[in-house]
């Protein structure tokens, strides 16, 4: 019986990792997603910049 509740023990550690590991991948997962939104918004105003550089440019 010893090895039934070791294993039975030890299920329900690894059953509790698996839920940490859910959780850590859903917060990693927000945080990625909101570098992507920094990452747009430089990315566009970069762009916008650029543009009017070029307009800069072209109306000399």
């Amino acid at each position: 019986m010893e090895l039934i509740e070791k294993l039975e023990a030890r299920f329900g550690e690894l059953l509790l990792r698996v839920r940490q590991l859910e959780e850590e991948k859903q917060a990693l997962a927000v945080q990625v997603e909101a570098e992507a939104g920094k990452r747009r918004e430089v990315q566009d105003r970069i762009e916008a910049l650029l543009q009017k550089v070029q307009e800069s440019l072209d109306g000399r």
